[in-house]
C-alpha cells in the first residue's frame, strides 16, 4: 500500500475498537428487529426481512473486524462504503439480467408495486459486496490459512490471455446452453476481468496465484461459501424469497438451494473481487478496500479522477436496474405479497372480522389456526363450521406454499388441486399441461413447468 493510501486510510483509527463495539451492537440490534418481525409476521418488518437480517449481518461483522485490529469498511476505509454499495447492485443486476436467459431462480411474495420493489432492490441487493468483503476480513481477522504460502512463480504472458479464452467459453455455453451450462456463469466474471486487472497492476486473484499465496485465495472462497449458507438461511424464513429451479438437482436442496449451487458461492467472492479491483482502479486510484495485513500486493495509485466522476455514473446504473427489474416482474417473479382478500373462499364480510382481531394475511390465518384457542377464535368469528374452516385453511395453505400465490393459486383450484396434499400425488409435466389447456380458455398466462416442479417435488418431499 502506497503512502498516500496509509494517508486516506490509516491502519488503524484511536477511536475504531469503540466505534466497533457500538457497530456491532447496532448489528445485533438491526438483526433482532428483524427476526422478531418475522416471527411475529409484522409486515413492514417481515416483508423486507432480507434487509434487515443482511444489514445487521454486515453491522456486526464490521464491527467484530474494527474491535480485533482497531480497523474496517466503517471505521477506517469507510471512504469505499459508498462505491461497494452502488456497484455491488450494479453487480448483482448482472447476473439478474443473465437470469432471464437461465430462469435458474425467481422470486415469490414481491411487493407488487414496482417503486416499492425498486428501493427495496437497493436495500437488498447492495449487501451484496459488501457481505462478501465483510465476512472474507472476518476470515482474515480470525487468521485463517495466514501461513499458506508456497514459491512464487512467475507466469507467462499467454496465461493471462488463456484466462480470458476460458471466461468468454463460460460464458457463452452458459447463455446458448442454459438448461444444462447456466452454472458455468459463476467464476466466468473472474476469468474475463481478472486477467484485466492483472495486467495493468490491480489487485488480481492471477497475481496472487503467480505468488502462491494459497490462504488468500481459499479466505476469499471461504468466505464466499459462508456467507452463501448465511444468505441461504435467511432467505428460506423470509416470505419474500427467491427459489431455484435448476433442473436435476430440485431433490437435493439445503434450504432452497441445491446442495451442489453452494459452489457457485466461492466463485461469486471471486467474481466480486475482480469486479470491484476493476472500478477501483478506474474511479479510485487503484485504492484497495483490504486491510494492509491482508493485501499481499502491491498497488501503484493511479492519477485521481474527480470523485464527481463516479457519482456521474449512478443516473446510468439506476437506469440499468430499473429495466432490469421492469423485466424481473415480468419474467422471474411468481407471486406477490397477499393479503386475505385474495382468497377466495373468505368473503369481504368475513374478512372485515378477521382483521379487526388482526389478521390481516393468510400467514396470520395459518399462525392462528396451529393452536386449538387459536382454531376456536377463527370458527366463532368466521361462524363456521369444522368442514367449512378446513376449507379455508386449506386453501390459505394451498397459496402460501412455495410462493404459489394469488394468480396461480385459482388456477390450480380449476384444475382440481384445492390443497398441498393433493399435489404430492401429481406428475409435474402432466400438471403443467391441465394448466395449459386451461389457460388457453381463460386467456391468463400458466405458470412455467419449473416452478411447477418446484411445487410437487416440495409437496413430495414434505410427506
Amino acid at each position: 500500500m502506497s503512502l498516500a493510501q496509509e494517508m486516506v486510510f490509516p491502519t488503524e483509527e484511536r477511536g475504531a475498537p469503540r466505534i466497533g463495539l457500538r457497530l456491532f451492537l447496532l448489528g445485533l440490534a438491526v438483526f433482532s428487529v428483524g427476526v422478531y418481525g418475522l416471527v411475529e409476521d409484522i409486515l413492514w418488518i417481515a416483508q423486507p426481512f432480507y434487509a434487515f437480517a443482511w444489514w445487521g449481518y454486515i453491522f456486526m461483522l464490521d464491527g467484530f473486524c474494527s474491535m480485533k485490529r482497531g480497523s474496517s469498511i466503517l471505521t477506517t476505509r469507510r471512504r469505499h462504503f459508498w462505491p461497494m454499495v452502488i456497484w455491488s447492485i450494479t453487480f448483482w443486476y448482472l447476473f439478474e439480467a443473465l437470469n432471464l436467459r437461465y430462469q435458474n431462480w425467481y422470486y415469490v411474495g414481491a411487493f407488487q408495486n414496482l417503486f416499492i420493489g425498486y428501493v427495496f432492490g437497493w436495500f437488498a441487493f447492495g449487501t451484496v459486496l459488501i457481505g462478501m468483503f465483510e465476512t472474507y476480513e472476518a476470515v482474515c481477522v480470525l487468521g485463517f490459512w495466514k501461513n499458506w504460502k508456497g514459491k512464487p512463480r512467475q507466469y507467462a504472458p499467454w496465461v493471462s490471455y488463456a484466462w480470458q479464452g476460458l471466461g468468454l467459453t463460460m460464458l457463452t455455453l452458459s447463455v446458448v446452453f442454459p438448461t444444462y451450462l447456466a452454472p458455468l456463469i459463476w467464476g466466468s466474471l473472474t476469468f474475463i476481468v481478472d486477467p484485466w486487472n492483472y495486467r495493468n497492476g490491480r489487485r488480481s486473484l492471477l497475481k496472487d496465484l503467480e505468488r502462491r499465496d494459497w490462504g488468500t485465495v481459499a479466505r476469499i472462497m471461504f468466505g464466499g461459501l459462508v456467507c452463501g449458507a448465511v444468505w441461504e438461511s435467511m432467505n428460506f424464513f423470509a416470505p419474500q424469497k427467491w427459489i431455484y429451479t435448476v433442473r436435476g438437482l430440485e431433490n437435493f436442496k439445503l434450504f432452497e438451494m441445491p446442495l451442489l449451487g453452494f459452489l457457485g458461492f466461492p466463485a461469486l467472492a471471486l467474481d466480486g473481487m475482480a469486479f470491484y479491483s476493476f472500478l477501483s482502479y478506474v474511479f479510485l486510484g487503484n485504492e484497495s478496500w483490504e486491510h494492509p495485513d491482508d493485501l499481499g500486493q502491491k498497488l501503484e495509485p493511479t492519477p485521481q479522477r474527480p470523485r464527481s466522476l463516479f457519482w456521474k455514473t449512478v443516473p446510468f446504473q439506476l437506469l440499468f436496474w430499473a429495466v432490469t427489474i421492469v423485466f424481473i416482474k415480468q419474467v422471474n417473479t411468481g407471486s406477490y405479497r397477499m393479503d386475505l382478500t385474495d382468497l377466495p373462499g373468505l368473503s369481504p364480510e368475513m374478512v372485515q372480522p378477521l382483521e379487526a382481531k388482526g389478521v390481516t394475511r393468510p400467514r396470520h390465518l395459518l399462525i392462528r389456526s396451529k393452536s386449538q384457542a387459536g382454531r376456536k377464535d377463527l370458527e366463532e368469528t368466521l361462524a363456521l363450521a369444522d368442514p367449512d374452516l378446513d376449507s379455508i385453511i386449506e386453501e390459505a395453505e394451498l397459496f402460501t406454499y412455495k410462493g404459489i400465490g394469488a394468480i396461480h393459486g385459482p388456477m390450480l383450484q380449476s384444475v382440481g388441486i384445492t390443497n398441498v396434499r393433493q399435489l404430492e400425488k401429481e406428475d409435474p409435466a402432466e400438471l403443467h399441461q391441465r394448466l395449459v389447456d386451461s389457460c388457453q380458455e381463460t386467456g391468463e398466462r400458466p405458470p412455467r413447468l419449473d416452478m411447477v416442479r418446484v411445487w410437487v417435488l416440495a409437496a413430495r418431499n414434505r410427506g
